[in-house]
């Protein structure tokens, strides 16, 4: 299969789609529901003498669900940090198998990770577990986390030049 044809496959457009569109779509409406929280509870604070409360406890939330979200995407672009102190002196096919290497070794603890939250949060679930001040169920960032390392680990198998295009 050529690189061009393995790029327009429809499992990988859709995962483009997803990681492309969808998660940036949803990290958008976190960033502006964390603004929202803190705009209400400074004017609340300093304005009404009332903070909002589980102000904190919220902005918590959406920022580790905004982190989460921006997993995937970070993987497709390669933008995570890298230390290359040899790749310089080898040669491409050294390049090329480090780098599958490398995104195999990702997509593996992608992987775990997921598996590994997702039962975790199925527990979470089952035990009712809620947050401290506002009782929010904490399952659903699990679950989130869940979906997102999974996300990332396939993103991770692509080859990538095939990620380099996408």
């Amino acid at each position: 299969m050529s690189s061009l044809n393995a790029l327009n496959s429809k499992p990988l457009r859709g995962l483009r789609f997803v990681v492309e569109r969808v998660l940036p779509a949803f990290a958008a409406a976190l960033i502006l529901m964390m603004v929202a929280v803190t705009v209400v509870d400074v004017v609340g604070r300093y304005v009404f003498d009332r903070p909002l409360p589980g102000a904190f406890e919220l902005t918590q939330i959406l920022l580790a669900d905004l982190v989460l979200t921006a997993l995937p995407l970070t993987t497709l672009k390669g933008a995570h940090v890298e230390v290359d102190l040899l790749s310089q002196v080898w040669s491409n096919n050294t390049q090329r198998l480090a780098g599958r290497f490398g995104g195999t070794t990702m997509a593996v603890v992608f992987f775990i990770l997921s598996w590994t939250v997702a039962s975790h949060g199925l527990g979470l679930m089952q035990e009712g577990a809620r947050t401290n001040d506002l009782a929010l169920p904490v399952w659903p960032v699990a679950a989130l986390a869940a979906l997102t390392y999974l996300l990332s680990g396939m993103v991770a198998l692509i080859p990538e030049h095939l990620r380099q295009e996408v």
